[in-house]
């Protein structure tokens, strides 16, 4: 992999791996991710745990879930504004976010470290989105920040109403989620 292939971010162990898309008349190949070169950045082991898959409709934005584990995330189909919001404690850049856009016009692939807040909103009319995680899921490890934030002052790509779960309905903002982190 080349630098080329790398972008980072202003969050700390937040990356873009870009590898090659080979198109020819029949479609396309590309490899998501190599574990080693994940590895090889972090300067650690990554061991995937959990692959999950979810698939949304327009204006379906989900999250901000914030866990305790590592992930990668790809869109497989579609278009997604990636969120990630740092809520590590101690972190610099702590309740800061990064925006990413992901799917058929971006084949990227996002490491977000653990104890960031992953959110997505879906901008085509439907898309797939992957992420292979660190741990398995297991109740009551992730906390949520809701989606408006004053506070975070996102700059959503949002046409209308969101379509939201009653979980990310009910989250609360950054600083009363943390509130004794900063």
């Amino acid at each position: 992999m080349t630098d080329k292939n790398l972008i980072s971010y202003s969050i700390k162990d937040l990356f873009q791996i870009s590898l090659p898309v080979f198109e020819d008349e029949r479609g396309f190949f590309k490899e998501i991710v190599r574990f080693s070169e994940v590895e090889k950045i972090l300067g650690r082991q990554f061991i995937a745990k959990q692959v999950n898959h979810a698939r949304s409709c327009k204006n379906t934005l989900r999250g901000i879930h914030v866990a305790p584990w590592d992930k990668i995330v790809y869109s497989v189909r579609g278009k997604v504004q990636v969120i990630v919001v740092d809520c590590r404690k101690g972190s610099p850049t702590f309740g800061k976010y990064e925006s990413i856009i992901l799917g058929d016009e971006n084949r990227a692939c996002i490491f977000i470290p653990a104890n960031c807040g992953n959110s997505y909103l879906v901008l085509s009319d439907e898309a797939d989105y992957v992420y292979v995680a660190s741990q398995e899921w297991a109740a009551n490890q992730e906390k949520d920040v809701i989606w408006n934030d004053k506070d975070l002052g996102i700059a959503w790509q949002l046409e209308g109403e969101p379509f939201l779960s009653q979980r990310d309905k009910n989250s609360l903002p950054l600083s009363s989620v943390f509130h004794k982190l900063k």
